[in-house]
């Protein structure tokens, strides 16, 4: 018998403890997105992202980094289900983004 399955990557992991273990965990903007898209191309249906300070490798939940990372996602115009999770740094900014005027 055969059934559907849905696939989930979580492309950086959820904590910082996770670069201890693997250092090569992607950290920038570009990394991130491209990790999601290596996952999209292997089969994921849904790539769960997290942000990191690119030059840390730190939790973050600065806006400008999940754009970005959204952004190289969709321009690759790749099927995948983007999952933006801001639950690693536990303090999130509003920003004037969030619900434009």
């Amino acid at each position: 018998m055969s059934r559907k399955v849905i696939t989930i990557c979580a492309v950086t992991g959820g904590d910082s403890a996770v670069l201890r273990k693997h250092p090569n965990i992607p950290k920038t903007p570009k990394e991130i997105a491209e990790a999601a898209l290596e996952s999209a191309n292997a089969g994921a249906a849904i790539v769960h992202i997290h942000v990191r300070d690119p030059a840390t490798g730190a939790p973050s939940n600065r806006f400008d980094l999940y754009e970005e990372v959204v952004n190289r996602i969709r321009d690759a115009s790749v099927d995948v289900v983007i999952n933006l999770t801001s639950s690693m740094d536990g303090e999130l900014e509003a920003q004037r983004y969030v619900y434009p005027q």
